[in-house]
């Protein structure tokens, strides 16, 4: 409800802005960019929506919104929405701005590894006339030589790197590293170091550093001893630790498999990805890791493949002496045991190895179940890893990723309260815009809510609040009026009435909803009019007056003139009682 009513408010900030004089435009657009790099790209997305000019109305205007738009695409990494978004352009914005588009796709094609797909949008946009004129063109050729390293053709990408060396003398850092990842992949570490010499950049070190590894002057064990110091450095900023511990997982893999399994481990705590292809690893080279860990310590333990308690019971003796070493043994279990309950167990006791779920172990967690082709979908993840996350992306207000977990969860995790699990499933369905699945928890759940507490009332009509939030008012009203057929406190009744009343309002049925309103005003008795009742009062004025019963309205307003003491409130009420007379002469 809260995010909701956030959501709402922060619209009709931004609809005040966009109604400002256009001087303001650059200000709209500032605030923007500052909420999406708060971590709150949807929302960002959003406002987008609302304050985005018409490209008819202003195209200069949309296009700089649009820009800013797939820049937060890009940048949190939602290429699918960022492809659907270009391709339905309009075949007519001015060129330049349809060339940064196609750099846009071209990038969402490489990220999703859909090289050949990436390959025909550059060569389009390169082979036009005046193409090398375009501010994008160097990007394009770069892009170009990303993708023959996707695919492994490793001379390819040599040879249009020489090209554009002979086309460019670019210093640019980006180029340099590309340039040295290119003749780093085509065994030419000693060139790397020299396009490299001077670029004292913490990429670049890295990058340096692994091609001394490479060359021989720096072991395995020197490589690990510095990424280990280095992981150390105060405030690091989150890619350069991923590209660290990238650079760590290289030299682990000369090394033993639980160096691999920290390094990996470390390097999705990160929650970040290397800005470097170099060393990007996927999420699911750390179950491998694990697997190939677990089999280690099965072996010197004398275990045998498919003697699950066993392994359970080791991984158990292991949890709080050498936590890596039984993540690696639960792992192994969830991907491999034949008994579910002994899955399930595994999944447990996986969570037990933690001291606490902060935010470095929720990016690992996550990158292991939600961004691994190892569980390609929330349904496949255990139930009790999927409870945990429900949890994490609630902490951090990921709605829609909540969502997507909590969907298809039907039972409440062991040791949890139904009543609490039902009622944080349908607010969470209901939020994240599955509202026939919110709604049905809910009814589930007041069908099976005979005993009313005051408590547990109020955090259901939270639940009927939000349902409100999104228009689903016949919905509401039916909960709410189960609401009153049970015990429920006189003050929780009373105000039942009047949210009830609001519902008939937003569907337009004035008459019910005034009738409502002095129901919930005079519950207490006939003539109550306490603040509450002033309100409900003053409410079933307005739907009087809505429903065309304008004597009725004017008698409502008008005992509440003579009750009232404040100056501003019974100016209101004045001119409400003028309107009425003025609307009963026009008639």
């Amino acid at each position: 409800m809260r995010m909701i009513r956030y959501l709402l408010r922060l619209a009709a900030v931004v609809g005040l802005l966009a109604a400002s004089a256009p001087s303001g435009a650059d200000e709209r657009l500032n605030l923007l960019k500052n909420v999406s790099r708060a971590g709150a790209p949807a929302l960002t997305l959003k406002m987008l929506d609302q304050a985005q000019p018409s490209l008819d109305a202003d195209l200069y205007g949309w296009i700089l919104w649009e820009q800013e738009r797939l820049a937060i695409l890009s940048r949190w990494r939602q290429w699918d929405d960022l492809l659907v978004r270009v391709e339905a352009m309009p075949v007519d914005i001015p060129q330049q701005f349809r060339q940064q588009t196609a750099s846009f796709q071209a990038r969402a094609y490489l990220e999703l590894d859909q090289t050949g797909a990436a390959r025909e949008v550059l060569r389009e946009q390169m082979w036009r006339r005046g193409a090398d004129q375009s501010s994008q063109y160097q990007l394009w050729r770069r892009m170009v030589i990303e993708s023959y390293l996707r695919d492994g053709r490793i001379d390819d990408a040599r040879i249009a790197m020489l090209r554009f060396d002979q086309d460019f003398a670019s210093q640019d850092i980006d180029w340099l590293l590309l340039r040295a990842r290119v003749l780093i992949e085509s065994g030419r570490d000693e060139q790397a170091l020299q396009v490299l010499d001077g670029q004292d950049g913490w990429q670049a070190s890295l990058v340096r550093l692994y091609a001394q590894h490479r060359l021989g002057r720096v072991d395995r064990t020197e490589l690990w001893r510095r990424v280990e110091k280095a992981a150390e450095t105060p405030d690091l900023a989150a890619e350069n630790l991923a590209s660290l511990w990238g650079l760590g997982y290289l030299a682990a893999r000369e090394m033993s498999p639980v160096d691999r399994v920290v390094a990996l481990e470390s390097l999705l705590r990160s929650g970040a990805e290397s800005p470097l292809e170099l060393f990007r690893q996927p999420p699911d080279r750390l179950w491998q890791a694990y697997l190939e860990y677990a089999e280690l310590v099965g072996n010197r333990a004398e275990l045998l493949l498919g003697d699950d308690a066993a392994w359970l019971q080791l991984a158990r003796q292991a949890s709080k002496v050498t936590p890596v070493k039984a993540r690696s043994l639960f792992a192994m279990l969830m991907l491999n045991a034949g008994d579910g309950e002994i899955g399930n167990a595994a999944a447990d006791g996986y969570l037990a190895t933690f001291a606490e779920i902060d935010r470095a172990e929720h990016n690992l967690l996550d990158g292991l179940f939600n961004r691994s082709g190892t569980f390609p979908s929330a349904g496949d993840i255990p139930p009790i890893i999927r409870y945990q996350l429900v949890d994490l992306a609630l902490a951090s207000g990921e709605i829609d990723e909540a969502t997507r977990l909590m969907s298809g969860l039907t039972t409440p995790p062991e040791g949890s309260n139904r009543f609490d699990w039902q009622l944080r499933q349908s607010r969470v369905l209901i939020l994240g815009g599955r509202y026939d699945e919110g709604d049905a928890v809910l009814r589930a759940l007041l069908e099976g809510y005979g005993e009313a507490s005051v408590e547990a009332t109020d955090r259901i009509l939270q639940v009927l609040f939000d349902l409100q939030s999104v228009g689903l008012h016949e919905s509401a009203i039916a909960h709410l009026n189960r609401l009153l057929q049970l015990e429920i406190d006189p003050r929780q009744r009373r105000e039942i009435l009047f949210w009830i009343a609001d519902s008939f309002r937003a569907e337009e049925l004035y008459d019910q909803a005034a009738l409502l309103y002095l129901q919930s005003a005079m519950l207490p008795g006939a003539q109550s009019m306490d603040p509450w009742a002033q309100t409900a009062r003053f409410n079933a004025a307005e739907s009087l007056q809505l429903a065309g019963l304008i004597d009725d309205a004017r008698r409502v307003y008008e005992d509440l003139l003579r009750v009232t003491e404040e100056a501003a409130r019974r100016s209101v009420l004045r001119n409400k009682i003028q309107q009425l007379w003025l609307t009963q002469g026009q008639q």
